[in-house]
């Protein structure tokens, strides 16, 4: 239970329970879909942004003025285009719900088991595949995906592509499709989920 004094935030613990009555009333397959086209109707909402080159675009990340940064926090650079994330945005999420109910709903795992399936969205977006380690994937992952089709760096699109994930209890996922395409090595990114929690690519597209 909450600790004496601790005031919780009832937006997290009421965002999970959402979630739950979603997968109860109509499957893991149809609330994935649903919070997928959400996370997506997001990025749509927000005014696209040209940096002139990478570094323009690392700086905007340490001055949080990156459109990505802002939505889930700054995230390091790892090389090679390589990024590394140490805080999982929805981990006051978590935290805050398990306080109260000590563990996640039911259902949870199921929900992202079928996150982790092949899809046409999941394949627009290059997320998944094995990088999902909890429900709150199908959310932040196609979000950051998403907002990457706002941005563009020399006047170049840019794609980002989900490698790997690590959830609370230090279980770490890798989406071996993306990692085969992308040409990360899984020996890198494992290196960098032993200090963040989620791991990705990014690629400046030929225009």
């Amino acid at each position: 239970m909450a600790e004496e004094g601790k005031i919780l935030d009832i937006a997290h613990v009421s965002f999970l329970d959402m979630i739950k009555i979603m997968i109860t009333l109509s499957g893991a397959a149809s609330a994935k879909g649903t919070l997928i086209r959400n996370a997506i109707k997001t990025a749509e909402r927000i005014s696209e942004v040209d940096y002139p080159t990478f570094e323009d675009y690392l700086a905007a990340i340490e001055n949080a003025t990156n459109p990505i940064t802002m939505i889930e926090g700054r995230a390091t650079h790892a090389g090679n285009f390589v990024f590394g994330l140490q805080y999982c945005p929805f981990g006051p999420s978590i935290k805050n719900y398990t306080q109260v109910f000590e563990k996640l709903p039911d259902g949870f795992a199921d929900f992202t088991a079928e996150f982790n399936k092949p899809s046409n969205i999941t394949d627009q977006f290059r997320v998944g595949e094995g990088a999902g380690v909890s429900p709150f994937c199908s959310v932040h992952q196609p979000m950051r995906s998403a907002f990457a089709e706002k941005i563009t760096i020399g006047g170049k699109k840019i794609k980002i592509t989900q490698l790997g994930c690590k959830a609370g209890s230090g279980k770490k996922g890798f989406a071996e499709k993306w990692l085969a395409e992308s040409g990360v090595p899984k020996e890198l990114v494992d290196k960098i989920l032993d200090n963040h929690m989620c791991c990705y690519s990014l690629k400046i597209m030929d225009a």
